[in-house]
Order: structure tokens, then sequence, then C-alpha cells
């Protein structure tokens, strides 16, 4: 009887949170929590369009960066052999 009532409690306490956060259990009558992000609603042409002055404007941001030839590594002088994989592990005991 003890474990039943101790699991119960338990249980109580786990849901009870997650009850808290459920649509509906709050005050307010009109709040709708936007659980899906952005796609609840359709955007309109405006937005749509928007979007895609973004995306050109990322994209020729983008463009202008100039790519990284090759990798710099700035403590290469300071290291002279890259670490072997048994220097990496302790010895098995």
């Amino acid at each position: 009887m003890k474990k039943l009532v101790t699991m119960t409690l338990l249980l109580v306490a786990v849901a009870a949170p997650a009850a808290a956060q459920a649509p509906g259990s709050n005050q307010q009558p009109d709040f709708k929590p936007n659980v899906f992000g952005e796609g609840m609603h359709l955007k309109t042409d405006v937005e749509v369009k928007e979007q895609q002055e973004k995306e050109r404007a990322y994209k020729a941001g983008m463009s202008k960066i100039p790519d990284q030839k090759a990798k710099v590594d700035p403590w290469g002088n300071v290291r002279a052999t890259p670490p072997s994989a048994t220097a990496q592990r302790p010895a098995a005991k």
C-alpha cells in the first residue's frame, strides 16, 4: 500500500507541470500559444516579398566574403607534431 501511494504521488508530481502547460489551462480565455512557430498562419504577398528580399540580401552579402583558401593554425609554430592516439589515452589497468 505504501508503494502505491508513493508511486501515485510521484506520478502526480511529474504530471502537474505538464498539465500546467496544456492549452486551455490558463486564466486568459483568448490566449492561444504558438506551438508550431510561424506555421500557424499563411504569409501574405508582402511577407513573401520581404522574405525573398532578405534572402537575396543574405546571398549577396555571403558572396562578398572571400573563401578561405588554407586553414590557418595559430598554434602551428608551437606544436611540433600532432599527438598520437596512444599518447592521448591513459594506459589500461
